[in-house]
C-alpha cells in the first residue's frame, strides 16, 4: 500500500470538532522578569483513541511556537444513528472476545475518518496486517492490490517494511486530532483526505491517509 496507494450537513464529526473547540481553555502563563511567556491548551480527547492505540499516547504537546498542548481523555459515547437496543450500548471501534473453542475472534469497525486512523494505528502496533487487510481495507483497495501488486501478501510485505513510519504518522495523527493538527478534506466521492498540517508534517515519511464511505462504514483507501 506505501506510497501506500490503492485505488479505485452537520453530522457527529462536526459537532464533535465544535465540542472540542468549545471545551479549549486558553491560558496564558507568565513568569518571572526575564522568562519567556507561553500559551497552554486543554483539550478533551476522546477515550476511544487510548484504548484503540493500545500504548500511551501524548498527555503533552509542545508546538514550535511554544504553544503547550495538554490533553484529557473522555469517554465519549454516541449511538451513531442506531436504534434498537444497540442505541444503548456505545459504539466500540473494536471488540474482542472468544468463541466456545477459545479461540480469539476481533471485530473491527469505522463510522468516522478517526476511527479508520485508529485501528489502522492498532493494527500495525498489534502486527494484525492480515485483520487490517480483511476488515480495515476498502473493497476497491484491495482489488487493485490483488490485480496489480501481488495481493495480501504484498500488502503484508509493504507493511512490515513501513512500520515504524507508519505508525509514527498515525501516532501523530490521531494525538493531534482533537488541535485540528489534521486537516480533513472532502475529495469527492466518498472520499476524505485526512492530512497533517505542513507546521507538523515535515519530520515523516507519510503525511496523508485517504478513507472512502463503502456499504456506510468508512475503510482505508490509501497512505502516502
Amino acid at each position: 500500500m506505501p506510497r501506500m496507494t490503492m485505488g479505485c450537513t452537520q453530522g457527529p464529526m462536526a459537532r464533535w470538532r465544535k465540542a472540542v473547540a468549545a471545551s479549549a481553555l486558553l491560558v496564558s502563563a507568565g513568569g518571572f522578569v526575564g522568562c519567556q511567556s507561553h500559551r497552554v491548551e486543554y483539550h478533551k480527547r476522546p477515550a476511544f483513541y487510548e484504548r484503540a492505540a493500545l500504548g500511551k499516547l501524548p498527555d503533552e504537546l509542545v508546538l514550535e511556537d511554544g504553544t503547550v498542548i495538554k490533553y484529557q481523555s473522555v469517554e465519549g459515547q454516541s449511538s451513531f444513528g442506531r436504534a434498537g437496543d444497540d442505541r444503548r450500548k456505545p459504539f466500540a471501534i473494536r471488540e474482542e472476545h472468544e468463541d466456545a473453542l477459545g479461540k480469539k475472534h476481533i471485530t473491527l469497525r469505522a463510522l468516522l475518518p478517526e476511527h479508520v486512523l485508529a485501528n489502522t494505528l492498532a493494527c500495525l502496533r498489534n502486527q494484525e496486517y492480515e485483520l487490517l487487510y480483511e476488515q480495515m481495507t476498502a473493497q476497491c483497495a484491495k482489488e487493485k492490490c490483488e490485480l496489480e501488486e501481488g495481493g495480501v501478501e504484498s500488502f503484508i510485505d509493504a507493511m512490515r517494511r513501513n512500520r515504524h513510519d507508519l505508525v509514527a504518522t498515525l501516532t501523530r495523527m490521531v494525538a493531534g486530532m482533537p488541535h485540528e493538527e489534521v486537516a480533513m478534506i472532502n475529495m469527492g466521492d466518498g472520499i476524505t483526505r485526512c492530512k497533517l498540517r505542513p507546521q507538523i508534517s515535515e519530520p515523516f515519511k507519510f503525511k496523508s491517509v485517504d478513507v472512502i464511505k463503502e456499504d456506510g462504514a468508512m475503510k482505508l483507501l490509501r497512505i502516502e
